[in-house]
């Protein structure tokens, strides 16, 4: 079900929250290999229980020649849960479970010279109602005796989702998708099923700019701009709102620019062999959400082979400008033509907490690592989540807002984050 591709969303919506713009990969002329094992955790209380999603991932990097290498990846999400089907004052006794799989395979191929590299790669994955073809190019080169680095990628993706088939319905007259409706696919394409199932079309356009520049032989600044252009069904087609005593499909937009900017400094600290990491962020679309978050770490090297860090982020953002807390989509209607129970549209504050345990063996003196590595590499990584949905409009005329209990004492945890990883290079 798009639950999967809608619940993952939430959860790589509250990672990339934290996380902020993904880093260009750049190429590397040796041969490595790298797997991951995330479990992510949403916790709940009362009936819909919690949202659960194993991520496996597999990258391989194969080198061709001295300058030029080939990656392949593979990942999947294995997801489980309860979601609200209807956004209202008394969604919780209303919830959809549902179990999925979505499957993802890459291929890349990058050239490598001595200041610069550039490598363009394809992607698609699959699951039962949504399908994705992405393309990708990036590039980076050395300036100034390699103290700068400037760094470009630009992305498109071509995907699908299944939505039921509400042709010549007004918004308000629009049906949600429920499991018993086929989305039925012609190989990886989705097929229209009249009358009951059609596929619409997504477009992401997606790039961004990188300057990491060496402030000294301990610091280090970046500075990244990211931008993306979404058009195309950005709705849950499963989720309904209650608009006014009608319980309709959710309704968004069909277009969503947003960008960031994000700064970053890494310090190395000599005297206690550790470094200390700084990280800003800001957000802002074309949907009226703005965001800021702030992040610190610090990695601390044990003996000759151990890396110890601790880190937290604070993230807070504001609602979409067509969001509204149930109580007021009830009395009050939508804001325009749009309305959304998407708890990422609402406003919200989030605090990330953890840690990392790594175990780190290089090849020194011209002896491998057990005999067949360069460098072997092992990771343990947890993390606590704490979120706060803030109310949409004005305390005092609502007698369902969230009230205001953000970290107080009878907090209870919203989510964990487990990742087990293993990377070699030979």
């Amino acid at each position: 079900m798009q639950l999967t591709a809608r619940c993952k969303l939430l959860a790589a919506g509250m990672l990339l929250s934290f996380l902020g713009p993904p880093a260009i990969q750049s190429a590397r002329a040796e041969d490595r290999s790298q797997f991951t094992t995330t479990w992510f955790q949403q916790l709940r209380r009362g009936p819909l229980g919690g949202l659960s999603v194993v991520h496996p991932r597999g990258d391989v990097s194969v080198s061709v020649s001295d300058r030029s290498s080939v990656e392949l990846g593979y990942s999947a999400d294995i997801v489980s849960g309860a979601t609200p089907a209807l956004y209202s004052v008394d969604a919780v006794t209303t919830a959809t479970t549902f179990d999925d799989v979505r499957h993802e395979g890459s291929v890349g191929l990058s050239f490598e010279r001595s200041r610069s590299e550039v490598g363009v790669s394809a992607g698609a994955s699959s699951e039962s109602d949504y399908n994705s073809l992405v393309l990708t190019a990036a590039g980076n080169v050395d300036l100034n005796d390699r103290n700068t680095n400037i760094a470009l990628s630009y992305s498109r993706n071509f995907d699908q989702s299944c939505d039921r088939d509400n042709r010549d319905r007004t918004p308000l007259e629009r049906e949600a998708l429920i499991g018993a409706h086929p989305c039925e696919k012609d190989y990886f394409f989705g097929a229209d099923v009249p009358g009951e199932t059609v596929w619409r079309d997504i477009v992401l356009d997606t790039t961004e700019a990188t300057l990491t520049q060496n402030l000294s032989p301990t610091t280090v600044l970046q500075l990244a701009l990211y931008g993306q252009v979404i058009r195309g069904f950005q709705a849950n087609p499963y989720r309904r709102v209650r608009v006014s005593g009608v319980d309709a499909q959710e309704n968004v937009p069909s277009v969503r620019a947003r960008g960031a900017l994000v700064s970053r400094l890494n310090r190395y600290i000599e005297p206690t062999r550790g470094a200390v990491h700084f990280e800003a962020r800001g957000y802002s679309d074309t949907w009226g959400i703005n965001s800021g978050s702030f992040s610190m770490a610090y990695h601390q090297r044990a003996g000759d082979n151990l890396v110890v860090r601790a880190r937290s982020r604070i993230y807070q953002q504001s609602a979409a400008s067509f969001f509204k807390d149930a109580y007021f989509y009830e009395t009050e209607g939508p804001a325009g033509a749009f309305f959304s129970g998407n708890r990422e549209h609402a406003p919200l504050r989030s605090l990330l907490t953890g840690g990392k345990l790594s175990y780190v063996n290089e090849a020194r003196h011209g002896e491998s690592v057990w005999g067949l590595f360069d460098e072997l590499r092992l990771d343990l990584k947890g993390d606590l989540l704490f979120f706060q949905e803030l109310p949409a409009g004005p305390v005092s005329e609502n007698p369902f807002s969230v009230s205001d209990q953000f970290l107080s004492s009878d907090r209870v945890l919203d989510g964990f984050i487990l990742q087990l990883g293993l990377q070699m290079a030979y």
